[in-house]
């Protein structure tokens, strides 16, 4: 049976913990929010955050994601980390993320480059797009 992934606006969600440096021991809340939506975290799970981007910022947003598109592949528990154009919305941009399980996800999120990314990010987007 394929399932469906889940589809979140997060950008909001990230770029404000990213910011704020909100969580500690606890679980990252968007680890959290994932955890609330499936029933089993030891399985594959795949997630799509939509992006609006800042005028004409869509080739900074391209560049600074790069380095975070390479490195996150390499990941043990990444299976795919894609970012693409929404030919419905000029403004917009996709990620497909799809990690082997919950605690994959939750590896990736604390990870360097992610962080770095997280950072970043805010500055070129306006928050999601639907």
């Amino acid at each position: 049976m394929t399932r469906c992934p889940i589809r979140f606006a997060l950008p909001a969600l990230l770029l404000s913990v990213a910011v704020s440096g909100a969580w500690a021991e606890d679980d990252h809340p968007v680890v959290a929010l994932v955890k609330s939506k499936i029933k089993d975290t030891t399985k594959p799970l795949a997630l799509i955050v939509e992006f609006k981007v800042k005028e004409g910022k869509a080739k900074a947003l391209e560049a600074d994601f790069g380095p975070a598109l390479a490195a996150t592949k390499k990941e043990p528990g990444c299976i795919a980390y894609e970012l693409t154009h929404d030919p419905d919305h000029p403004d917009a941009d996709i990620m497909y993320e799809k990690f082997k399980s919950v605690a994959a996800l939750d590896a990736h999120i604390k990870i360097k480059h992610t962080e770095t990314l997280l950072k970043t990010v805010g500055e070129l987007t306006v928050g999601a797009q639907r």
